[in-house]
């Protein structure tokens, strides 16, 4: 190194430009670092724009591409009020249309040169999140600065952009949510708070310039306190819920005076900036206050009341420092007195004003709680589940969560928090700003457990608190980064190099790999492409919002209205139900409104229609939310609302969390049976209660009647290993199957009523018994995509087909992907595929299984006809699904009176589908029938003759909508099948029958019973064990 800087002297051109080096060789690298940021989230943009049209990340992301794009509308405003969501009340939601919507929306404008295009508005929200996630890396610097030097802030930016936790995953490109604008503004505050309180130590303003009115003095901590209270309130303009940066001052102002008093030390200086601060917080806030009730989810008069409360607070405490001061009190009663002094307010609160005593509870609970209170419907929202579950998890799964973000920066930042704390102990003179770090680390940390996805705060205090920590170290070696980076030491350069490499080596290359375009979640996910499809379909082939039934009322997509508990919709406005997780897809994609939407508003209304077990029930949740003159239409289901996988992201059992139509949970409707006991490998068999809930009607059956099958699944109690009882069926042997088939209904029944163990159905689409048809709901239209693209969906047939067949060639390993006779194949991590066979295919999926699938509700027609008397009549009509060869049959059953009369009401036309389009104000139905409507009985046999009553009839689109009540009317006629009196004819197999027997009303197939629980001619005595059933094949 001297002869290095022997030279530097000697060359006054090099000694220049190492001075240049040593004064900004912190610039360059910042920059670089920002730099890859951005370029790593960006990489992937263009997965993002599929065939011209931009799909976003998640939720949350297409409703605030909606508030962007009014903002651009109508700048600098927000929309006020939303009556395009949360049929029929519509929704105000302070959590969109904030302060980052309105960012976003300006830079549109500036890249739209004042009108950009909506393409233009949706590729700026796309990208938006990079630039917010760049930006959060100066203030982090800077921090990283104020702790630890230059190379604290540098440490700080790279543990930022080498994190691949929640932060880089909010962040990326796609994921348009307000969480990374969260973070930035949250960091703004707390750097801002941390100059003001500097400041204030600093000038150390007192009570008594106040009264003297000495801005001079003050007038540096009042200018910097001022811009911390504004910075406070810039946060809490992009999330309501930013009420959390006021308490984290609060709790480190209420530490920070108690720790001056015991120092001996006055708290007025403190106080003064905490005071200033939260005043201006309050007063700033105050106007955009919308509702005078206690909530955190809106800007309400909760927030200018924390705000002042906590400001007075800071007078109060200083007040008392001085009367503990004055009377010469113990100052270790100082911070007793104050915490007696809280808990009596506390106390108080409890006794005189009970309600909001609960709420600022709840409200702790669900921040600091720890994940220890998280409620059952709470847990089955993504963003609000705990980093541990901790029934099945120990605190060691969350400290690996997080060493996985964040590598060993992790124990470095936690260190550096503790080295903080420890010098407040031994030293008198530590800046009061290092506390608030560490404040802030601990309540993220608490955050972070309790809601995992708050790991994008939590990577800031764990950042620069890594930055302080590398500070030390280097201290250690005494080497002095901030002066001449000639002076280094080889020793020392290598000690900086050695803590990089142990910083970086976890993370960085997962950082990497995380960005690239290649990884599946830099993609948008299947779900959004399928509904993207189905809900074209629906945007293009019903009826605009208030033109359904031929009304003409024109609610305006970015109109302004005003806000109100219960908008009142037009005649011809309309709603549509499904699941809240796709509610602001509905709303953006699809232009209609949905009855439940992502801030779960309605989703109790959607799991009492989409759980209801009957159709009467369904109908009665309609129409105790619709208007009289606007009414919800649509049903639009996809196969995660009936997938009870919730390993593979299915989504059944999460309606049943927020049912409350009757006490049930989920094991009512599914539960796990295991196969092999070694690898946990299990199944889910279905009760009665799944086939009769309407999602499962609608989504399997498309509100077709449903016969129970011959087929039995034989489980029994087994102990395990660690004591608990599980239920599990038999290793398979060689060539044998978990189901067993019977010859009949009758058998099956016997089989299962002596073996409480052992259920009928359960598995694909077979019930254990009936299921009636629907006469109001018919499938309409559906999403070209099939269910089968997912490899989730494809995970969870194949551990049924495994289960059920897994020794008997159900599922195969093929090499490529077009040798597998199905749809269902599943990429292995050699290459290979798991290949599902078509049969096994058949077996477990009753239709076709479209991602998504548009339902109308309807009047119905109705069907009048006569037959025998006394007698079981089937109806059924062939529908063609769009886009395919595939075909379902719709079939409903009834019986005839005494004088052999029936009626039916069907949701399905077969004829007049041009008469009735978007234009007439109802549905261009892509899911027509092939047929007309075909109606037989079972076969009977009278004196040896063998006879059955068939006819035909048809239904028109109009009657079905309601716009025709005419009647369709079936006369059905007698044919002989086989007559023993007329010579000629031979036996069709049915020379067993016998008078009065009737078969099963299934066309010869024995496999069902439509006639209730009579033994057919193949009934036994019950004592069969029935046969292994076979794997369906080809």
């Amino acid at each position: 190194m001297s002869q290095w800087r022997g030279r530097l002297e000697e060359n006054p051109e090099l000694e220049s430009a190492a001075d240049w080096v040593t004064a900004n060789y912190h610039i360059p690298v910042v920059a670089l670092l920002l730099a890859f940021m951005l370029w790593n989230r960006l990489r992937s943009v263009s997965n993002f724009v599929v065939d011209g049209e931009v799909l976003f990340h998640g939720n949350d992301a297409w409703y605030h591409y909606r508030s962007v794009s009014y903002t651009v509308r109508n700048w600098p405003a927000t929309m006020p009020f939303d009556p395009w969501t949360y049929f029929p009340y519509g929704n105000a939601s302070g959590q969109f249309g904030t302060l980052f919507d309105q960012i976003i929306a300006t830079a549109a404008l500036v890249v739209g040169l004042g009108s950009p295009s909506d393409q233009t508005v949706a590729m700026t929200v796309l990208v938006a999140p990079a630039f917010f996630a760049a930006a959060a890396g100066i203030p982090t610097y800077v921090i990283g600065r104020r702790l630890g030097g230059r190379l604290g802030g540098i440490t700080a930016v790279t543990v930022l952009a080498f994190s691949v936790g929640s932060f880089f995953n909010r962040s990326r490109v796609g994921f348009a949510d307000h969480h990374v604008a969260e973070a930035l503004f949250q960091t703004l505050g707390i750097l801002a708070v941390m100059v003001a309180i500097t400041a204030a130590h600093r000038e150390k303003p007192i009570y008594e310039q106040v009264v003297e009115r000495d801005f001079d003095t003050l007038r540096p901590t009042l200018l910097w306190s001022a811009l911390a209270g504004f910075a406070i309130t810039l946060y809490l303009w992009v999330w309501p819920f930013g009420v959390l940066l006021i308490g984290i001052v609060g709790v480190f102002l209420l530490v920070q005076m108690c720790l001056e008093v015991l120092r001996g030390e006055s708290p007025e200086h403190t106080a003064f900036a905490g005071a200033v601060m939260l005043a201006v917080t309050g007063v700033t806030i105050l106007p955009s206050t919308q509702t005078a009730t206690l909530t955190a989810t809106d800007h309400s008069i909760l927030h200018p009341l924390l705000a002042f409360a906590v400001a007075g607070g800071c007078v109060f405490m200083a007040w008392l420092a001085r009367e503990w001061e004055d009377r010469d009190l113990d100052r270790t009663l100082y911070p007793v007195s104050v915490g007696g002094i809280v808990g009596g307010l506390v106390l108080l609160t409890w006794l005189v004003l009970p309600g909001v005593f609960d709420y600022f509870v709840n409200q702790l609970l669900r921040i600091f709680g720890l994940g220890f209170t998280t409620s059952e419907a709470g847990g089955t929202v993504g963003e609000v589940q705990p980093l541990v579950n901790w029934e099945r998890q120990g605190l060691g799964y969350g400290i690996q969560q997080l060493f996985d973000a964040y590598g060993f920066a992790l124990f470095l930042g936690f260190l550096g928090g503790l080295v903080v704390l420890a010098r407040h102990v031994w030293d008198d003179h530590i800046p009061a700003e290092q506390l608030l770090v560490v404040v802030w680390l601990a309540l993220m940390t608490a955050t972070t457990f309790t809601q995992a996805r708050f790991q994008y705060y939590l990577v800031f205090p764990v950042a620069v608190l890594t930055g302080y920590a590398v500070s030390i170290v280097v201290g250690w070696i005494d080497l002095e980064l901030d002066g001449d980076v000639t002076n280094i030491e080889a020793y020392q350069a290598l000690t900086i190099v050695a803590i990089l490499l142990v910083i970086l080596v976890p993370i960085a290359p997962t950082a990497v790999a995380a960005g690239s375009p290649d990884q599946g979640f830099n993609h948008p996910d299947g779900d959004i492409r399928a509904w993207s499809e189905g809900l074209g379909w629906m945007e293009e082939n019903t009826p605009e919002e208030g033109a359904f039934n031929g009304s003409d009322s024109n609610l305006d997509y970015y109109g302004t209205y005003s806000k109100t508990d219960d908008y009142d919709y037009a005649r011809g406005e309309y709603g549509v139900l499904s699941w809240w997780d796709y509610g602001h897809w509905i709303t953006t994609i699809g232009e209609r409104i949905p009855n439940a939407n992502p801030f779960q508003q309605g989703a109790t209304t959607a799991a009492n229609f989409l759980v209801a077990p009957n159709e009467t029930q369904a109908n009665d949740v309609l129409d105790e939310m619709d208007e009289d003159d606007a009414k919800t239409r649509y049903v639009v289901i996809d196969y995660k609302m009936v997938d009870t996988y919730s390993n593979y992201r299915g989504k059944f059992f999460a309606p049943t969390q927020f049912y409350d139509e009757g006490d049930v949970t989920l094991s009512d409707y599914t539960q796990r049976i295991y196969y092999n006991l070694q690898n946990g490998a299990y199944f889910r068999l279905q009760s009665q209660e799944f086939y009769n809930t309407t999602a499962v009607r609608l989504y399997q059956h498309h509100g077709s009647a449903v016969e129970p099958e011959p087929y039995v699944i034989d489980w029994s109690p087994t102990q395990v290993q660690n004591g608990a009882t599980v239920n599990a069926v038999p290793p398979q042997e060689p060539n044998s199957s978990t189901i067993r088939q019977f010859d009949s209904m009758a058998d099956a029944r016997a089989y299962v009523a002596n073996d409480s163990t052992a259920q009928i159905g359960g598995i694909g689409g077979k019930p254990s018994q009936r299921v009636e048809a629907m006469e109001h709901y018919r499938l309409v239209g559906a999403s070209e995509r099939s269910a089968t693209t997912s490899n989730n969906y494809n995970r969870g047939l194949l551990s049924t087909a495994l289960a059920l067949f897994g020794n008997q060639g159900a599922v195969t390993e093929v090499q490529n992907r077009a040798d597998c006779n199905s749809d269902v194949a599943l990429p292995q991590g050699d290459g290979s595929y798991a290949c599902l066979s078509q049969g096994a295919a058949d077996f477990l999926q009753p239709t076709e299984p479209r991602w998504t699938k548009v339902f109308e509700r309807v009047p119905g027609a109705t069907i009048e006809g006569t037959g025998p008397a006394d007698t079981t009549v089937r109806g059924q009509v062939e529908m063609q699904m769009p886009g395919s060869d595939e075909t379902f049959t719709y079939h409903q059953v009834a019986e005839t009176d005494e004088n052999g009369e029936f009626t039916m009401t069907v949701p399905y036309s077969t004829t007049g589908y041009d008469e009735w389009g978007p234009d007439e104000g109802h549905t261009n139905v892509s899911v027509r029938a092939n047929s007309s409507y075909q109606f037989q009985t079972a076969t009977q046999a009278d004196n040896g003759t063998v006879y059955s009553w068939s006819g035909t009839t048809d239904v028109t689109e109009g009657q079905v909508i309601g716009k025709d009540d005419s009647v369709s009317t079936v006369d059905m006629e007698r044919s002989e099948l086989f007559n023993p009196n007329e010579q000629g004819n031979e036996s069709d197999g049915s020379e067993n029958v016998t008078a009065g027997n009737e078969t099963d009303g299934s066309d010869g197939d024995s496999t069902t019973d439509t006639t209730g629980d009579e033994t057919t001619e193949s009934g036994t005595d019950g004592n069969t064990t029935g046969s292994l059933v076979a794997v369906p094949r080809d």
